[in-house]
């Protein structure tokens, strides 16, 4: 089957640095940046001049060019394309654009899990108009993207089960203990250095060809969910033996970082896992200092005003990585409840993660039915 160029079938058009002072509120076109993808559209708009490369319109294709590389069909309406966000539009040639989408999707994860960064990840332009996909010819193109899509929204669907139950905890905790941010129910306010001894990460490392090593080094993207996610992960090094130390055990609690400032901060319980998969340098468990309930604590970091709180502490130069230091972290105060009305919520909560497993479960079969269909469409 032939190889084909993105850059000789489609135009590939990277963002354009508008500057802050143009910004308004509720006048010109929405102004898509890198951290919108991952989110509903922004409020934030454009009103100043601008040119017509810069314009974005639905059923168009855009890719996020830091972080998690993904690739987004966009249905939001004229926009305006910031930098850092490229934009894939007019297919020419006998070519369906459903088949070269996920032909992206998978080169990109490839490009993701087998380049090293040394800090965030960069995605050029470049580089997206040098991917080549398989393109057989146009009936099995568009045969094989039905299938893919039908899948897809398989995949879909398990991960609305999974989010709606997933709102069953937060509103569980409001109900037990008040919203932290007005602390309603007057829980002591602690420092985070008062019952978390320290924070365990693991290292940045390149991945590996295989999975010669036998483990596998988690993405961020494991723990953004709030669900811990273990299939997001990438191959360790050929032959790499990690410390104890980086192997994540049933039980921890993970805290992610680094991200975007909505999505820093982000918390998980293991519920269960492998034994083979490795904290990145980005993910911490936590040690407690002193007897806790994980699925309070769970719950309490990741409450809304909890969140948003975390968003402000972090730090950076990049919009699609910002940092939490230790120090502000162990700093930052929350209202803590008694460990005996922690373990009650706890109790509860094991019923309703009942549920969660069996939705998981179910998520995971649909995403690795697709990945298989993904890898048999366009190898690897």
């Amino acid at each position: 089957m032939k190889l084909a160029r993105l850059g000789d079938f489609l135009d590939v058009q990277a963002g354009f640095a508008f500057k802050t002072q143009y910004f308004t509120s509720g006048a010109g076109m929405p102004l898509i940046r890198i951290r919108d993808l991952a989110k509903s559209q922004t409020e934030i708009n454009y009103s100043g001049e601008y040119k017509n490369d810069f314009v974005v319109e639905n059923g168009d294709y855009l890719i996020g060019m830091d972080g998690n590389f993904r690739c987004h069909r966009w249905g939001g309406g004229k926009s305006l394309l910031n930098q850092r966000v490229s934009r894939l539009r007019n297919f020419c040639g006998d070519i369906e654009p459903e088949f070269v989408f996920y032909g992206i999707q998978k080169k990109l994860q490839e490009i993701e899990d087998h380049t090293s960064f040394a800090t965030v990840k960069h995605l050029s332009a470049k580089q997206i108009q040098n991917i080549n996909i398989p393109l057989p010819p146009l009936p099995e193109q568009l045969r094989l993207a039905d299938i893919l899509s039908r899948a897809e929204g398989i995949v879909r669907l398990r991960r609305e089960a999974e989010r709606k139950a997933a709102e069953l905890i937060p509103a569980l905790f409001i109900d037990l203990f008040g919203d932290p941010a007005t602390n309603p129910k007057g829980w002591p306010s602690r420092p985070v250095a008062d019952f978390v001894d320290r924070f365990e990460g693991g290292k940045n490392l390149q991945a590996g060809s295989g999975n010669r090593s036998g483990y596998r080094i988690l993405k961020v993207s494991a723990v953004t969910s709030g669900i811990y996610r273990e299939t997001e992960s990438k191959p360790a090094p050929d032959d790499y033996h990690p410390p104890e130390s980086h192997i994540v055990r049933s039980g921890d609690m993970l805290f992610s970082r680094a991200n975007t400032q909505e999505l820093v901060g982000a918390t998980v319980v293991v519920e269960k896992t492998d034994g083979t998969s490795l904290l990145p340098d980005k993910l911490w468990r936590f040690v407690w200092s002193e007897p806790v309930d994980q699925a309070y604590m769970h719950a309490l970091f990741q409450s809304r005003h909890v969140r948003t709180e975390l968003g402000k502490l972090s730090s950076g130069t990049s919009e699609s990585m910002r940092n939490i230091s230790q120090g502000k972290l162990f700093a930052f105060s929350l209202p803590v409840a008694p460990i005996d009305l922690q373990r009650s919520f706890g109790e509860q909560v094991a019923a309703i993660r009942a549920i969660q497993s069996q939705q998981a479960a179910a998520t995971a079969k649909a995403q690795a039915s697709f990945d298989a269909l993904l890898a048999e469409a366009f190898g690897g």
